[in-house]
């Protein structure tokens, strides 16, 4: 039995080693018979994405502007001869608003006056010798006559032209000078010279004033204008400045530290030159009236004004996010599957980019994707979800 054992133990070896073999080729067999059966094809996810649904239509540009209101006119009121302060209005005080022609500043000047009297009895004495001259005229010409004389005189000095000429003369001289004289007497009195605001007082009572001493300065009341610095493609979106000026296109106007202060202005006029260093275009704006309107738009206020520009075609109102980084617009295909287009905006607000609609786009609504991703890959699987405010 012993001498069988090794024999024994050999074949049970054999055995296992056998079985195991057979285990392995069958696993392995079936393992590839697994491979080998097509599998089933995965199923797509859809990437989540907001969007918001536009129509192709016309937006008109909103142009914004800083500036500041300033008076139509701004006078620094000077004294046009010299005197002694000897009165002034009581309404004549910085804040105070004076009316066009008020006596603002009386002023005493003797010489003036005395010159004004000598002025008039110079043109007297001239009248007076005008009327010799010309009867003493009237004489030598009757008395040529009865003198039977044909023809010329030898000499005008006979019929008095010469004397009577220069009588005139002296009586238009004497006219010329009591006209400036009583011109100078009635400067000694000054008035505004316009509804105005007064700035400055710059003198008081009893001061002697020379010629073009300053007086006052002040700000007319009528009208203020805004000067709006734009550039050429500010100017594009706008109307022409003929057509703004002559329709008085509207502008609206809110303070710049005070936004819920607003006025409503108008086109008056367009700067005629481009600034050689800036390139910019000036565009004024006025308000007329301005202390009349309420709130009161005082000058020196510092303002935003906004004007409307022209309607421009076929143009999408996007939320700003919806312009990728790359400048592109992403949207959805029928197929529900992304794609994009390079896009420049053609205006955009302080909420909204504006974008030229491609003409394949334009004739039904789109879904546009409000924040785009540069991860994103055109033809994605993409399941919308609708943007609850645009």
């Amino acid at each position: 039995m012993k001498r069988f054992l090794p024999w024994i133990t050999f074949g049970l070896a054999l055995l296992c080693l056998l079985a195991a073999y057979l285990y392995v080729s069958s696993a392995m067999s079936a393992k590839n018979e697994t491979f080998s059966r097509q599998r089933p094809t995965a199923q797509e996810t859809a990437l989540d994405v907001t969007v918001v649904t536009v129509q192709a239509s016309d937006h008109a540009a909103a142009i914004r502007a800083v500036g500041v209101a300033e008076p139509k006119q701004n006078l620094t009121l000077s004294s046009q001869v010299s005197g002694e302060v000897v009165s002034l209005d009581r309404e004549f005080e910085v804040g105070n608003r004076v009316r066009k022609g008020q006596v603002l500043v009386s002023l005493a000047n003797t010489n003036l006056v005395s010159e004004l009297a000598s002025a008039e009895n110079t043109l007297a004495a001239a009248q007076l010798t005008l009327k010799e001259e010309q009867r003493q005229a009237e004489q030598s010409n009757a008395e040529w006559q009865a003198a039977g004389l044909t023809g010329e005189p030898a000499s005008d000095l006979v019929l008095r032209e010469p004397q009577l000429a220069a009588a005139e003369a002296e009586v238009a001289a004497a006219r010329a000078a009591l006209a400036e004289a009583k011109d100078n007497v009635q400067k000694l009195t000054i008035r505004a010279p316009f509804d105005a605001i007064v700035v400055s007082k710059d003198i008081s009572l009893g001061s002697y004033l020379s010629s073009n001493t300053q007086v006052a300065t002040l700000y007319s009341t009528d009208k203020v204008k805004i000067e709006l610095e734009l550039s050429s493609s500010d100017w594009q979106k706008l109307p022409s400045s003929d057509s703004m000026i002559k329709s008085q296109w509207p502008a609206n106007i809110t303070g710049v530290n005070e936004p819920q202060k607003k006025w409503q202005g108008y086109v008056d006029q367009a700067g005629m030159h481009i600034d050689s260093e800036s390139g910019l275009r000036s565009l004024f704006v006025a308000v007329d009236q301005p202390l009349q309107q309420s709130p009161p738009l005082l000058p020196g206020s510092y303002v935003t004004v906004t004007l409307a520009g022209d309607l421009l075609a076929d143009l999408w109102q996007l939320p700003n996010s919806a312009l990728s980084q790359k400048s592109q617009i992403w949207y959805l295909t029928d197929e529900q599957r992304l794609a994009n287009f390079d896009a420049t905006p053609v205006f955009v607000d302080r909420d909204y980019v504006y974008i030229k609609a491609p003409e394949s786009l334009r004739q039904a609504p789109q879904r546009v994707l409000t924040h785009p991703y540069n991860s994103y890959l055109t033809g994605t699987l993409a399941n919308p979800q609708e943007s609850v405010s645009q």
